[in-house]
């Protein structure tokens, strides 16, 4: 009796998008991590679908299926325990996610130039996919306890310090997209819990200001930097070839002064690249302006999955099909730029098709956000939203080339441990809200 009335109190569409989404996701990370060679993919490419279904790389499918049946048992656990009681636990949360991302700055594992990592024997995993629940989590316990006291700016400063807190550890790692989603749940849980809709537009366009402003800053550091640089291989050429002492001198006098200037403004650079922006993180911000500055280069990445993504046309090339992603043309295909397989091998049809079971997850998500009991369950479910929503438009729109390049992984679809341990924890509080919506429902 229990175990019925516990599924039918489940949100049905909700599951079934999720489940779509991730059996759609293995055949995804089965076709995106085979490689060919011409004769393999030509071989294979003309295949039935079923039987192509036989030859995908399973070895990353298994590992795939391993961590979801470890997140379906933690989003199980979480929806037992009543919300209410796990933000009840919400300081104890706060101060184990700043353990966790203050322990991988000095014990972390560095991989792809990012120390992300924690290794434990044989498994690794990633604290920083995890801080995002547990902010979401504590980040709504903080705000319910300040409900009608967040109209203006001091009232909001308090939560900025809260948040503020474990982005700065992740930002150390350093993870940008991470700190992104941060800011872009904290300002959806803000509007949520009743902060003004015009302060909190006036702060994103400070925010949006201060970013350009950064952006122009370093534009006038390189250039300076770069060009004193030029200045003094010219002045050495032109010593070279000096025709008397005297010219000789008054060059060298000049080039003196100059490699004073650059020593100053190439420390000022460096000083901006590791105090504010690193200098890969500058370059993406560059190449998304303007792919085609380093195609062989920062630019490889977007460029690559443009082709594949415009070569996919109305169906696709088929399962396995796909030459930019099976020639390795196309980096990292089964995390960041797994969409991109999607684009090629089952077109705008595949895309649409996708972004439609996304669509339906979160409009499901903010469904449950607007029935729940109590402004905590609120927040918990617009918390998992704006997380959703966020990772669903800056994957899919650096793939496409509207977004930079931030390495947010695809929610429920993307290879990856952490990543999706968390989303499916993530669904089970969503579930967790849904099911608590009524005082008394079982």
């Amino acid at each position: 009796m229990f175990g019925q009335r516990f599924v039918r109190s489940l949100d049905h569409v909700l599951l079934l998008a999720a489940g779509l989404l991730i059996l759609f996701s293995l055949v995804a990370i089965g076709s995106a991590t085979l490689e060919f060679t011409d004769e393999s993919y030509s071989r294979l490419k003309d295949l039935f679908f079923i039987v192509k279904l036989f030859h995908l790389d399973y070895t990353y499918v298994v590992r795939q299926l391993a961590w979801i049946i470890i997140g379906l048992l933690f989003m199980a656990a979480i929806m037992y325990i009543p919300y209410e009681d796990i933000c009840k636990h919400a300081r104890g949360l706060y101060i184990l996610n700043l353990i966790m991302l203050g322990a991988v700055i000095f014990i972390g594992r560095e991989a792809l130039g990012a120390q992300r990592w924690i290794s434990i024997g044989p498994f690794s995993f990633q604290p920083s996919e995890f801080s995002k629940l547990i902010m979401i989590i504590t980040l709504a316990s903080f705000l319910s306890a300040r409900e009608g006291r967040l109209n203006r700016l001091r009232d909001l400063l308090p939560c900025f310090m809260y948040v503020g807190l474990p982005t700065l550890l992740i930002l150390k790692q350093p993870d940008l997209g991470t700190s992104l989603v941060f800011v872009a749940v904290m300002f959806g849980m803000l509007f949520l819990a009743g902060a003004r809709p015009g302060l909190l537009l006036v702060l994103i366009g400070t925010g949006l200001t201060l970013m350009i402003g950064l952006f122009v800053l370093h534009a006038h550091l390189h250039n300076t930097d770069v060009n004193l640089e030029k200045q003094l291989l010219a002045l050495e050429q032109q010593k070279k070839t000096a025709v008397s002492e005297t010219a000789r001198q008054e060059l060298e006098k000049k080039y003196q002064q100059v490699e004073k200037d650059y020593q100053k403004a190439h420390r000022r650079h460096e000083s901006f690249h590791r105090h504010i922006l690193k200098e890969y993180q500058v370059t993406r911000l560059t190449v998304f302006l303007d792919p085609q500055s380093d195609l062989l280069g920062a630019g490889y990445h977007v460029w690559q999955s443009l082709i594949a993504i415009g070569s996919g046309g109305f169906l696709g090339k088929g399962l396995l099909g796909g030459t930019q992603s099976h020639l390795t043309f196309l980096p990292i295909r089964h995390t960041d730029f797994i969409f991109s397989v999607v684009g090629e091998e089952f077109g705008f049809v595949g895309a649409v098709t996708l972004l439609g079971l996304y669509l339906l997850l979160l409009y499901r998500g903010v469904k449950i956000a607007s029935q729940a009991r109590d402004l905590q369950g609120a927040l918990l479910a617009g918390g998992v939203v704006c997380m959703f929503a966020f990772h669903v438009f800056i994957n899919i729109g650096m793939t496409a080339g509207i977004m930079p390049v931030t390495g947010i992984p695809l929610p429920l679809f993307s290879y990856g441990g952490s990543n999706i341990i968390m989303n499916l924890s993530a669904l089970g509080l969503l579930l967790n809200v849904y099911m608590r919506r009524k005082k008394i429902l079982f």
